[in-house]
C-alpha cells in the first residue's frame, strides 16, 4: 500500500500559538506559586489536552469554585461578560485567542453601532459563542446565529447586515449560505460580508480535495470535537472516496489496508507525534 500525506495538515498558526501561551501560563503560575487553568478545552485535541492536564492546567468554565490564578484563554475566543467575571475575580488572564479570531471580535463590535449583525456558524462552537457575546458600552450586541439555509429564510427584511463567519465554518456550506444570504438583498435587504473562513483552512481543504484525487481512500487525524477536522472528513466522503475519522494509532483498522493507495491528513489542532503514529502504524502491514 502506498501511503501519500497532505501537503497542508497538522497545526496552524493560531493552535501553535496558544500551545507556545499554555506553556508560558504554566511556567508563570509555577513560579508565582499559583493554580493554572485554561478556558474550556484548550485546543480540540484530547491527548494534547490531556499532556496540558499532566503538566498542572486544569479545565474550568467560570471563576466561582475555584482558587485565584492564572488563566489561558483558548484560541476560539471568549465571550466579553466571562473575561470580566475572571478579570473581576482577580485572575491572570493569558490570551491565546487566534488573531484572525480577534480581528472579527473587534470588528463585530465596530459594526454592530450601524448594522445587524449576523453569525454564520456551528451552534454550540466555542468560536461562535464568543462571537455573539461581544459587548459594546456595557451591553452585549444584539446577533442572529445562521447555521443552515434555512435560517437565512427567516431573517427580517430590510435590514442592513453585517455577516460574519467562524473562521472553521464548513467551506461548501459557507458558500451555499452566502447565495441565500445574496439573495435577500433582492428583497430591501442590505448585506456586508466582513470576513471569510481562514486561509489555512480553505488551503487545508483544497489540499484535501487533490488527496483525494490521487488517492483511494483517505485517512483524517483529529478530535471528535474539532470543526475544522469533521470539514475534511465530510469532504473526503463528498469526493466519493471511502474515509476514516481518527484520533489516533489506536483506531486504524483493517479496511484501510484494502486500498492500493491510501490519503493521510489532519485537522489544525493535531500534533505532529499523532500524525507519525498513525503512518508508522499504517507503514507495519
Amino acid at each position: 500500500m502506498k501511503i501519500v500525506l497532505s501537503k497542508t495538515m497538522g497545526y496552524c498558526n493560531g493552535v501553535s500559538r496558544a500551545l507556545d501561551l499554555a506553556e508560558q501560563a504554566i511556567e508563570e503560575a509555577k513560579g508565582r506559586e499559583l493554580p493554572v487553568y485554561s478556558l474550556g478545552k484548550l485546543i480540540h485535541n484530547r491527548q494534547v489536552c490531556e499532556h496540558f492536564r499532566d503538566e498542572g492546567l486544569e479545565e474550568i468554565a467560570h471563576p466561582e469554585g475555584h482558587d485565584t490564578g492564572v488563566v489561558i484563554l483558548r484560541a476560539h475566543g471568549i465571550p466579553d461578560r466571562l473575561r470580566s467575571e475572571f478579570v473581576d475575580a482577580g485572575f491572570t488572564l493569558i490570551d491565546a485567542t487566534c488573531p484572525v479570531v480577534k480581528r472579527n471580535l473587534r470588528l463585530i463590535a465596530k459594526y454592530s453601532k450601524t448594522h445587524s449583525i449576523l453569525v454564520v456558524g456551528h451552534k454550540g462552537h466555542p468560536e461562535s459563542i464568543a462571537m455573539q457575546g461581544v459587548m459594546v458600552e456595557g451591553s452585549v450586541c444584539p446577533s442572529i446565529l445562521l447555521c443552515t439555509v434555512e435560517d437565512v429564510r427567516a431573517l427580517p427584511k430590510g435590514r442592513s447586515y453585517a455577516v460574519f463567519v467562524q473562521t472553521t465554518f464548513d467551506q461548501q456550506l459557507w458558500t451555499e449560505i452566502r447565495s441565500a444570504l445574496v439573495e435577500r438583498t433582492q428583497t430591501g435587504s442590505e448585506m456586508f460580508f466582513v470576513n471569510e473562513i481562514c486561509p489555512n483552512s480553505i488551503n487545508r481543504r483544497q489540499a484535501v480535495i487533490e488527496l483525494a484525487e490521487q488517492c483511494d481512500a483517505v485517512v483524517v487525524i483529529g478530535g471528535k470535537e474539532s470543526a475544522n477536522t469533521r470539514a475534511l472528513y465530510t469532504l473526503a466522503l463528498e469526493m466519493g472516496k471511502p474515509a476514516w475519522h481518527i484520533e489516533d494509532a489506536s483506531h486504524v483498522v483493517p479496511e484501510m489496508y484494502e486500498y492500493a493507495t491510501l490519503g493521510v491528513t489532519a485537522g489544525a489542532s493535531t500534533p505532529s507525534s499523532l500524525i507519525d503514529e498513525v503512518v508508522q502504524r499504517l507503514q507495519q502491514e
